[in-house]
């Protein structure tokens, strides 16, 4: 949470355009500690970016083929009882995976697998993810999309190599309206707005709460 928290303000400027729309924000963290294994995988820039977190944190672990997400189900149990004691939440922000994370959410509550005790999500920030790969959700993304899905906004980086912009183009296809926004020369980050982007930002948010 504190290594998100410094990329929505530290290097980016959309915590505090978030903030100028009205929002409080809340920072959860993952639920599971990456093992020293998992955390030769990291890469060598978060490192540097960060050197006061000695923890990473991950939602789940998908297998060498992406195809099984490890530990999914304990994540959205969890994620359930967040929303339980801190909620309610009007929107989820995410980055990378946890963009991934946060599109799920959208669709396993619209679709009543998850989350039906909880207010409808109202939109979603999503930078630089891509849908589910795993087997259990491709019939997500084959189905016609729920009625009651989030509006969403989509950023991403043009020269992202982590996260092709073909991928991320794919899960804003899945939601009806979305807008898929490229920021020119961003590679895979929480990207700096220009001040058109900031704009849209802001209105998105606000039209989204009505």
């Amino acid at each position: 949470a504190e290594i998100f928290r410094q990329q929505l303000f530290k290097f980016s400027n959309i915590g505090a355009s978030l903030e100028s729309a009205g929002m409080h924000l809340e920072f959860v963290d993952a639920p599971y500690r990456c093992t020293a294994e998992d955390e030769e995988k990291v890469y060598p820039v978060v490192k540097q970016a960060f050197p006061e977190c000695t923890e990473y944190f991950e939602w789940y672990r998908a297998n060498d083929d992406s195809t099984v997400y490890h530990r999914l189900d304990e994540t959205i149990a969890y994620l359930e009882k967040v929303m339980d004691e801190r909620g309610p939440f009007d929107g989820i922000v995410g980055f990378s995976q946890g963009g991934s994370l946060a599109h799920l959410v959208a669709f396993l509550q619209a679709t009543g697998q998850a989350f039906t005790r909880h207010a409808p999500i109202k939109f979603l920030v999503i930078m630089s993810s891509r849908r589910s790969r795993a087997t259990a959700h491709q019939s997500l993304w084959e189905a016609p999309p729920p009625a009651k899905l989030p509006k969403a906004l989509v950023f991403y980086g043009d020269k992202d190599k982590a996260i092709a912009p073909e991928e991320v183009q794919r899960l804003a296809s899945t939601i009806q309206g979305a807008e898929a926004v490229c920021i020119r020369g961003s590679d895979h980050r929480v990207p700096q707005l220009s001040e058109e982007h900031v704009r849209k930002l802001v209105v998105f948010v606000q039209d989204s709460l009505g």
